[in-house]
């Protein structure tokens, strides 16, 4: 019986040795988070996939990444910035191989003329592989800004039925991809139809979210902007030529 418990507490001395100290085990789940985005900071596009899974999946303010690399491309529409990143971990839990992580988010991204602040709530959760913490997902929400005025430009167009909507949405894409080139998402036009028996007059109207003020006058005055706003066929002035325009933005 002597035999039995010494035997006993050998094993209970062995797999208190091995077991993992939960607090570290944090701390690397956080470790692992902090070095994700320090090498997006750098661009360092070769070292971020060793810091997630195979299977690394995300959500971020509607957009869905399917991979580590549909994520990448966003940080590469921004190769070049300067990127101020603050992490605060709210909450980080860990259970065997698998972590979760809660953390508030402040990011600056500053490439000339774009100047982009946001602040997010995010989730995180890890898979521990061969001894190493690894992102496998995550979902962000972004939170409000304060330095948003919703501003936005509205047009109400008259399109006659022999110009081609396909050609403006044409030129609106190229218009957006010049925008999102520049760092701001979710900035850009939107073409909606006007419900039959509404209105007599408008048949489209476009939309254009901007933000604020500020942003708007970046975008329209960068070169990305212009070079493709000044190479649209001059068809496209067809569109507008009956247009109601104006700026608009949230009521204080």
């Amino acid at each position: 019986m002597r035999r039995l418990f010494f035997i006993a507490g050998i094993a209970l001395f062995v797999l208190g040795c091995t077991a993992p100290d939960p607090e570290q085990e944090k701390a690397k789940v956080e470790t692992a988070i902090q070095e994700f985005y320090a090498a997006a900071q750098k661009f360092d596009f070769e070292a971020i996939p060793t810091f997630c899974t195979t299977d690394f999946t995300a959500f971020e303010d509607g957009m869905f990444f399917n991979n580590i690399n549909d994520f990448m491309d966003v940080f590469k529409s921004l190769e070049g910035a300067t990127i101020d990143m603050k992490l605060n971990f709210v909450k980080t839990e860990v259970s065997g191989n698998m972590a979760t992580s809660v953390v508030e988010f402040d990011a600056h991204f500053i490439k000339d003329p774009a100047k982009i602040h946001f602040t997010t709530y995010e989730n995180y959760v890890l898979k521990k592989e061969d001894g190493k913490w690894l992102l496998h997902y995550f979902h962000s929400s972004h939170l409000p800004n304060p330095e948003d005025t919703d501003f936005a430009t509205v047009h109400l167009l008259k399109i006659p039925e022999d110009l081609s909507i396909e050609k403006l949405q044409e030129n609106i894409e190229k218009l957006n991809a010049a925008i999102s080139s520049l760092g701001y998402w979710n900035c850009g036009y939107t073409l909606f139809n006007v419900e039959e028996n509404s209105n007599d007059t408008y048949n489209y109207f476009i939309k254009g979210n901007w933000n604020n003020a500020e942003s708007y006058k970046i975008i329209h005055d960068s070169e990305a902007f212009k070079s493709v706003a000044g190479t649209m066929p001059e068809v496209v002035k067809d569109y507008f030529k009956d247009q109601v325009y104006a700026k608009v933005e949230k009521m204080k």
